[in-house]
């Protein structure tokens, strides 16, 4: 089944971005409007980068760094990974599993951003590919850097 789910029949579409020069307190501040855990960054419509909660805590908190002071670009996973928007959920599986992350942003036909495809997305519409995608959950999964 979930080979012939294409990842926009599942994406969240109305992603909220910022700018590479915007403050990483903007950002957090963002996703505590939004109620979400990442962030997409993007230049001219191309998708440049993506701030998780697990970028800021890291990059950030951890090392008492304070948000004002830091720019999305600064902070950002880079390079980033992305889907093209007709790539089928199995697609989408995979390439989480290989680079170890949650969110992939999804792309139209010429690289600009139409949507973001999660990890909860997929279980929430595929629930058979949880099992797929429970080690990304597990502590100590590598995560791109």
């Amino acid at each position: 089944m979930a080979s012939t789910i294409k990842v926009n029949e599942i994406m969240t579409k109305d992603i909220p971005t910022v700018g590479n020069e915007t403050t990483v307190a903007e950002v957090v501040k963002l996703m505590a409007e939004k109620d979400l855990g990442y962030i997409m960054v993007e230049m001219q419509g191309k998708p440049t980068g993506i701030i998780t909660e697990h970028d800021v805590i890291v990059r950030l908190v951890t090392q008492d760094i304070p948000p004002k002071s830091v720019i999305a670009r600064m902070v950002y996973t880079n390079p980033i990974f992305t889907i093209d928007q007709n790539a089928t959920v199995q697609e989408a599986v995979n390439m989480m599993k290989y680079w170890g992350v949650k969110h992939l942003p999804v792309t139209g036909a010429q690289g600009e951003l139409v949507g973001v495809v999660t990890a909860e997305n997929i279980i929430f519409a595929v629930p058979a590919m949880l099992k797929e995608l429970e080690e990304l959950y597990k502590p100590g999964y590598k995560r791109v850097r």
